[in-house]
Protein backbone atom coordinates (compact mmCIF):
# COMPACT_ATOMS: atom_id res chain seq x y z
CA UNK A 1 0.00 0.00 0.00
CA UNK A 2 2.55 2.36 0.98
CA UNK A 3 4.86 1.19 -2.50
CA UNK A 4 1.97 2.47 -4.12
CA UNK A 5 1.56 5.37 -2.63
CA UNK A 6 4.65 6.31 -3.13
CA UNK A 7 4.67 5.50 -6.86
CA UNK A 8 1.84 7.71 -7.73
CA UNK A 9 3.48 10.33 -6.18
CA UNK A 10 6.84 10.00 -7.89
CA UNK A 11 4.81 9.99 -11.11
CA UNK A 12 3.09 13.59 -10.06
CA UNK A 13 6.18 14.99 -9.33
CA UNK A 14 7.84 13.77 -12.92
CA UNK A 15 4.78 15.08 -14.69
CA UNK A 16 5.22 18.18 -13.11
CA UNK A 17 8.84 19.01 -13.70
CA UNK A 18 7.87 17.57 -17.00
CA UNK A 19 5.26 20.48 -17.94
CA UNK A 20 7.12 23.00 -16.32
CA UNK A 21 9.98 22.64 -18.97
CA UNK A 22 7.26 22.66 -21.39
CA UNK A 23 5.62 25.38 -20.55
CA UNK A 24 9.36 27.55 -19.59
CA UNK A 25 10.48 26.59 -23.36
CA UNK A 26 6.83 27.99 -24.91
CA UNK A 27 7.49 31.16 -23.26
CA UNK A 28 11.24 31.28 -24.45
CA UNK A 29 10.20 30.72 -27.73
CA UNK A 30 7.18 33.54 -27.54
CA UNK A 31 9.73 35.83 -26.42
CA UNK A 32 12.17 35.05 -28.81
CA UNK A 33 9.75 35.32 -31.86
CA UNK A 34 8.54 39.42 -30.44
CA UNK A 35 12.42 39.94 -29.87
CA UNK A 36 13.23 38.51 -33.43
CA UNK A 37 10.23 40.96 -35.00
CA UNK A 38 11.00 43.85 -32.87
CA UNK A 39 14.89 43.38 -34.40
CA UNK A 40 13.43 42.56 -37.92
CA UNK A 41 11.16 45.63 -37.42
CA UNK A 42 14.09 48.27 -36.40
CA UNK A 43 16.55 46.89 -39.00
CA UNK A 44 13.59 47.72 -41.61
CA UNK A 45 13.15 51.23 -39.92
CA UNK A 46 16.75 52.08 -40.12
CA UNK A 47 17.20 51.09 -43.94
CA UNK A 48 14.44 52.85 -44.84
CA UNK A 49 15.73 55.81 -43.32
CA UNK A 50 19.03 54.96 -44.87
CA UNK A 51 17.40 54.80 -48.04
CA UNK A 52 15.31 58.15 -47.07
CA UNK A 53 18.14 59.70 -46.31
CA UNK A 54 20.43 59.01 -49.09
CA UNK A 55 17.45 60.32 -51.79
CA UNK A 56 17.12 63.14 -50.08
CA UNK A 57 21.16 63.84 -49.99
CA UNK A 58 20.92 62.75 -54.10
CA UNK A 59 17.72 65.15 -54.80
CA UNK A 60 19.54 67.85 -52.95
CA UNK A 61 23.06 67.14 -54.51
CA UNK A 62 21.18 66.88 -58.09
CA UNK A 63 19.05 70.28 -57.32
CA UNK A 64 22.70 72.24 -56.22
CA UNK A 65 24.30 70.54 -59.14
CA UNK A 66 21.45 72.04 -61.38
CA UNK A 67 21.47 75.58 -59.68
CA UNK A 68 25.12 76.15 -60.02
CA UNK A 69 25.14 74.48 -63.77
CA UNK A 70 22.38 77.46 -64.54
CA UNK A 71 24.48 79.74 -62.72
CA UNK A 72 27.17 79.18 -64.63
CA UNK A 73 26.07 79.52 -67.90
CA UNK A 74 26.85 82.74 -69.91
CA UNK A 75 24.50 85.27 -70.99
CA UNK A 76 24.77 85.84 -74.98
CA UNK A 77 22.88 88.15 -76.66
CA UNK A 78 23.96 90.05 -80.29
CA UNK A 79 23.72 93.53 -80.56
CA UNK A 80 21.74 95.81 -82.73
CA UNK A 81 25.13 95.77 -84.80
CA UNK A 82 25.14 92.17 -85.26
CA UNK A 83 28.08 91.69 -82.46
CA UNK A 84 28.20 89.11 -79.74
CA UNK A 85 28.06 89.95 -76.20
CA UNK A 86 28.67 87.36 -73.65
CA UNK A 87 28.62 87.96 -69.80
CA UNK A 88 29.35 85.59 -66.92
CA UNK A 89 26.84 86.88 -64.85
CA UNK A 90 23.72 89.37 -65.30
CA UNK A 91 25.44 92.96 -65.14
CA UNK A 92 24.49 94.94 -61.47
CA UNK A 93 26.28 98.16 -62.33
CA UNK A 94 25.69 99.61 -65.76
CA UNK A 95 26.93 102.86 -67.58
CA UNK A 96 24.19 103.62 -70.21
CA UNK A 97 24.55 106.02 -73.01
CA UNK A 98 21.61 106.54 -74.84
CA UNK A 99 18.08 108.15 -73.15
CA UNK A 100 16.15 105.24 -74.90
CA UNK A 101 17.74 102.52 -73.32
CA UNK A 102 17.81 104.25 -70.01
CA UNK A 103 13.37 104.65 -70.48
CA UNK A 104 14.03 100.55 -70.90
CA UNK A 105 15.71 100.17 -67.55
CA UNK A 106 12.86 102.03 -66.12
CA UNK A 107 10.28 100.15 -68.07
CA UNK A 108 12.08 96.84 -66.08
CA UNK A 109 12.44 98.42 -62.49
CA UNK A 110 16.10 98.13 -62.74
CA UNK A 111 17.12 102.01 -62.36
CA UNK A 112 19.45 100.78 -59.51
CA UNK A 113 21.37 98.63 -61.62
CA UNK A 114 22.38 101.87 -63.35
CA UNK A 115 25.69 103.32 -61.90
CA UNK A 116 26.18 106.48 -64.37
CA UNK A 117 24.30 107.81 -67.67
CA UNK A 118 25.67 110.18 -70.99
CA UNK A 119 26.15 113.77 -69.75
CA UNK A 120 23.65 115.06 -72.90
CA UNK A 121 20.80 113.25 -70.43
CA UNK A 122 22.08 115.34 -67.62
CA UNK A 123 22.62 118.57 -69.12
CA UNK A 124 19.19 118.41 -71.01
CA UNK A 125 17.26 117.45 -67.36
CA UNK A 126 15.53 113.86 -68.39
CA UNK A 127 13.81 112.90 -65.96
CA UNK A 128 15.19 109.16 -65.44
CA UNK A 129 18.82 111.17 -65.48
CA UNK A 130 18.13 113.32 -62.09
CA UNK A 131 20.63 112.11 -59.33
CA UNK A 132 23.38 111.27 -61.60
CA UNK A 133 26.80 113.54 -62.79
CA UNK A 134 27.14 111.78 -66.86
CA UNK A 135 30.18 110.14 -67.89
CA UNK A 136 30.41 111.88 -71.60
CA UNK A 137 28.91 111.58 -74.32
CA UNK A 138 29.22 111.74 -78.49
CA UNK A 139 31.18 114.82 -77.43
CA UNK A 140 33.87 112.38 -75.75
CA UNK A 141 33.80 110.21 -72.95
CA UNK A 142 35.28 110.63 -69.56
CA UNK A 143 36.97 107.71 -69.00
CA UNK A 144 38.39 109.00 -65.31
CA UNK A 145 34.80 108.08 -64.31
CA UNK A 146 34.09 105.24 -66.57
CA UNK A 147 37.67 103.58 -64.60
CA UNK A 148 36.38 104.47 -61.59
CA UNK A 149 33.32 102.61 -61.85
CA UNK A 150 34.33 99.56 -63.72
CA UNK A 151 30.98 99.02 -64.77
CA UNK A 152 30.16 95.39 -65.36
CA UNK A 153 28.27 96.94 -68.87
CA UNK A 154 28.12 99.88 -71.10
CA UNK A 155 25.51 100.24 -73.26
CA UNK A 156 25.89 102.98 -75.98
CA UNK A 157 23.95 103.74 -79.05
CA UNK A 158 25.47 102.05 -82.10
CA UNK A 159 25.59 105.10 -84.50
CA UNK A 160 27.75 107.13 -82.10
CA UNK A 161 30.81 104.59 -83.30
CA UNK A 162 30.52 106.70 -86.62
CA UNK A 163 29.67 109.91 -85.42
CA UNK A 164 31.93 110.25 -82.48
CA UNK A 165 35.33 111.84 -84.18
CA UNK A 166 37.77 111.22 -80.90
CA UNK A 167 36.33 107.23 -81.27
CA UNK A 168 36.18 107.16 -77.75
CA UNK A 169 33.05 104.82 -77.75
CA UNK A 170 35.44 102.48 -79.76
CA UNK A 171 38.10 102.41 -76.97
CA UNK A 172 35.42 101.34 -74.13
CA UNK A 173 35.83 97.51 -75.89
CA UNK A 174 39.60 98.47 -76.51
CA UNK A 175 40.14 98.67 -72.89
CA UNK A 176 38.02 95.63 -71.84
CA UNK A 177 34.96 96.94 -71.28
CA UNK A 178 32.00 95.22 -72.27
CA UNK A 179 29.88 96.70 -74.70
CA UNK A 180 26.54 96.63 -75.89
CA UNK A 181 25.62 98.63 -79.06
CA UNK A 182 21.53 99.42 -79.10
CA UNK A 183 20.77 100.40 -82.67
CA UNK A 184 17.10 99.49 -83.32
CA UNK A 185 15.41 100.78 -86.56
CA UNK A 186 12.62 98.71 -86.22
CA UNK A 187 9.57 97.65 -84.13
CA UNK A 188 10.59 94.31 -84.76
CA UNK A 189 14.20 95.53 -83.10
CA UNK A 190 12.89 97.33 -80.73
CA UNK A 191 10.89 93.86 -79.19
CA UNK A 192 14.40 92.38 -79.58
CA UNK A 193 16.42 94.82 -77.77
CA UNK A 194 14.25 95.08 -74.79
CA UNK A 195 14.85 91.34 -74.36
CA UNK A 196 18.37 91.40 -74.63
CA UNK A 197 19.04 93.77 -72.04
CA UNK A 198 16.55 92.28 -70.13
CA UNK A 199 18.66 89.41 -70.12
CA UNK A 200 21.78 90.88 -70.03
CA UNK A 201 21.05 92.38 -65.99
CA UNK A 202 18.69 89.73 -65.38
CA UNK A 203 15.77 90.54 -66.09
CA UNK A 204 14.85 88.10 -68.73
CA UNK A 205 11.13 87.47 -67.31
CA UNK A 206 10.22 91.12 -67.50
CA UNK A 207 12.07 91.76 -71.01
CA UNK A 208 9.77 89.20 -72.36
CA UNK A 209 7.08 90.45 -70.69
CA UNK A 210 7.49 94.30 -71.64
CA UNK A 211 8.33 93.16 -74.93
CA UNK A 212 5.37 90.68 -75.32
CA UNK A 213 2.57 93.70 -74.06
CA UNK A 214 4.41 96.10 -76.50
CA UNK A 215 3.52 94.10 -79.63
CA UNK A 216 0.19 92.98 -78.52
CA UNK A 217 -0.49 96.39 -78.11
CA UNK A 218 1.11 97.42 -81.47
CA UNK A 219 -0.80 94.93 -83.40
CA UNK A 220 -3.89 95.56 -82.08
CA UNK A 221 -4.18 98.91 -83.50
CA UNK A 222 -2.82 97.87 -86.73
CA UNK A 223 -5.93 95.31 -86.95
CA UNK A 224 -8.24 98.14 -86.99
CA UNK A 225 -6.88 99.43 -89.88
CA UNK A 226 -4.86 96.59 -91.69
CA UNK A 227 -7.80 95.95 -94.26
CA UNK A 228 -8.51 99.37 -95.51
CA UNK A 229 -7.70 99.15 -98.94
CA UNK A 230 -4.30 101.28 -99.91
CA UNK A 231 -6.29 103.90 -102.10
CA UNK A 232 -7.95 104.90 -99.18
CA UNK A 233 -5.23 105.02 -96.70
CA UNK A 234 -4.75 109.30 -95.92
CA UNK A 235 -1.21 110.11 -97.40
CA UNK A 236 1.25 111.82 -94.37
CA UNK A 237 4.30 113.64 -94.58
CA UNK A 238 6.10 113.30 -91.72
CA UNK A 239 8.59 116.85 -91.62
CA UNK A 240 11.71 116.10 -89.52
CA UNK A 241 12.79 119.60 -90.66
CA UNK A 242 11.66 122.67 -92.37
CA UNK A 243 14.68 124.11 -94.07
CA UNK A 244 15.64 122.63 -95.83
CA UNK A 245 12.84 120.51 -95.70
CA UNK A 246 13.76 117.18 -94.49
CA UNK A 247 11.82 113.77 -93.63
CA UNK A 248 11.90 109.85 -92.81
CA UNK A 249 11.34 107.24 -95.67
CA UNK A 250 11.86 103.70 -96.35
CA UNK A 251 14.02 102.05 -93.47
CA UNK A 252 13.15 103.88 -91.03
CA UNK A 253 11.45 103.93 -87.20
CA UNK A 254 8.74 106.83 -88.55
CA UNK A 255 7.80 105.42 -91.97
CA UNK A 256 7.01 102.06 -89.67
CA UNK A 257 4.81 103.68 -87.52
CA UNK A 258 2.98 106.00 -89.98
CA UNK A 259 2.12 101.84 -91.57
CA UNK A 260 0.86 100.38 -88.52
CA UNK A 261 -1.40 103.77 -88.16
CA UNK A 262 -3.22 102.91 -90.71
CA UNK A 263 -1.62 105.86 -93.34
CA UNK A 264 0.74 106.19 -96.78
CA UNK A 265 4.24 107.33 -96.15
CA UNK A 266 4.50 109.93 -99.23
CA UNK A 267 8.34 109.61 -98.48
CA UNK A 268 8.40 106.12 -98.59
CA UNK A 269 6.64 105.82 -101.88
CA UNK A 270 8.49 107.83 -103.66
CA UNK A 271 11.37 105.17 -102.96
CA UNK A 272 13.49 107.07 -100.77
CA UNK A 273 15.00 105.65 -97.56
CA UNK A 274 16.06 106.97 -94.22
CA UNK A 275 16.68 110.46 -93.41
CA UNK A 276 16.00 111.91 -96.98
CA UNK A 277 15.91 115.84 -98.09
CA UNK A 278 12.56 116.28 -99.36
CA UNK A 279 11.90 119.52 -102.28
CA UNK A 280 9.06 121.72 -101.81
CA UNK A 281 7.67 121.31 -105.47
CA UNK A 282 7.69 117.54 -104.64
CA UNK A 283 5.69 118.11 -101.38
CA UNK A 284 3.20 120.51 -102.90
CA UNK A 285 2.57 117.85 -106.04
CA UNK A 286 2.16 115.11 -103.41
CA UNK A 287 0.03 116.97 -101.49
CA UNK A 288 -0.35 115.12 -98.51
CA UNK A 289 -3.56 114.68 -96.87
CA UNK A 290 -1.84 115.03 -92.98
CA UNK A 291 1.30 116.60 -91.94
CA UNK A 292 3.02 115.21 -88.56
CA UNK A 293 5.71 117.45 -87.12
CA UNK A 294 7.94 116.24 -83.71
CA UNK A 295 7.80 119.22 -81.35
CA UNK A 296 11.59 120.34 -81.68
CA UNK A 297 10.40 121.47 -85.31
CA UNK A 298 6.83 122.95 -84.48
CA UNK A 299 5.93 123.36 -80.75
CA UNK A 300 2.45 124.22 -82.22
CA UNK A 301 1.54 123.28 -85.65
CA UNK A 302 1.10 127.18 -86.53
CA UNK A 303 4.86 126.58 -87.15
CA UNK A 304 3.44 124.79 -90.37
CA UNK A 305 0.07 126.15 -90.55
CA UNK A 306 1.49 129.72 -90.67
CA UNK A 307 4.30 129.16 -92.94
CA UNK A 308 3.51 130.83 -96.63
CA UNK A 309 5.19 128.11 -98.53
CA UNK A 310 3.03 125.43 -97.09
CA UNK A 311 -0.26 127.54 -97.56
CA UNK A 312 -1.04 125.38 -100.54
CA UNK A 313 -1.30 121.78 -99.20
CA UNK A 314 -4.47 120.26 -98.57
CA UNK A 315 -3.00 119.41 -94.76
CA UNK A 316 -2.48 123.17 -93.86
CA UNK A 317 -5.92 124.19 -95.79
CA UNK A 318 -8.24 121.21 -94.12
CA UNK A 319 -6.24 122.17 -90.58
CA UNK A 320 -4.81 118.79 -90.45
CA UNK A 321 -1.10 119.49 -89.14
CA UNK A 322 0.20 117.96 -86.05
CA UNK A 323 2.50 118.23 -83.39
CA UNK A 324 3.79 115.13 -81.42
CA UNK A 325 6.56 115.12 -78.22
CA UNK A 326 9.87 113.61 -80.37
CA UNK A 327 10.79 110.83 -77.14
CA UNK A 328 7.46 108.75 -78.31
CA UNK A 329 7.93 108.82 -82.03
CA UNK A 330 11.64 108.56 -82.06
CA UNK A 331 13.38 106.62 -79.08
CA UNK A 332 12.88 102.66 -79.96
CA UNK A 333 11.65 101.52 -76.42
CA UNK A 334 7.89 100.20 -75.03
CA UNK A 335 7.22 104.18 -74.83
CA UNK A 336 6.97 104.06 -78.45
CA UNK A 337 3.22 102.53 -78.15
CA UNK A 338 2.70 106.49 -76.98
CA UNK A 339 3.61 107.65 -80.55
CA UNK A 340 1.85 104.81 -82.21
CA UNK A 341 -1.70 106.37 -80.65
CA UNK A 342 -1.02 109.74 -81.32
CA UNK A 343 -0.26 109.09 -85.01
CA UNK A 344 -3.24 107.15 -85.29
CA UNK A 345 -5.57 108.69 -83.63
CA UNK A 346 -4.16 111.87 -86.19
CA UNK A 347 -4.79 109.62 -89.19
CA UNK A 348 -7.86 107.91 -88.31
CA UNK A 349 -10.12 109.49 -85.54
CA UNK A 350 -13.23 108.38 -86.92
CA UNK A 351 -11.55 104.88 -85.25
CA UNK A 352 -9.42 106.00 -82.43
CA UNK A 353 -10.98 109.09 -81.32
CA UNK A 354 -10.00 112.80 -81.53
CA UNK A 355 -5.71 113.57 -81.12
CA UNK A 356 -4.27 114.12 -78.03
CA UNK A 357 -0.52 114.67 -77.24
CA UNK A 358 0.65 112.02 -74.79
CA UNK A 359 3.80 113.15 -73.30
Amino acid sequence: MVKNTKKKLFKVIVLTAVLAMLLSAFTFLGCGNKAAENASATIETSDVQKSDSTTETSSQATAESTTTSKEQLPIEVVDGMGNKVTLDKPAQKVIIYSPAVLEIFSGLDAMEQIAEVDSWSVQNKEPLAEGFEGAGDVNGINFEVVTKINPDLVIVVGSSYASNSSNDFGKLADLGFKVYMSNSTSLEGTYIEIENIGKLIGKEKEGKILSSDLKTQVESIFSKVKDIPEDSKPTIFYMVWNDPIMSAGKNTFIDELIVKAGGTNIVARDGLSDWSEYSLEKLISNNPDIIIAPMSLAANPDVILKDNKFATIDAVVNNKVYSMPDNPISRPNQNVIKGLMMMSAAIHPEIFGEFKVIE
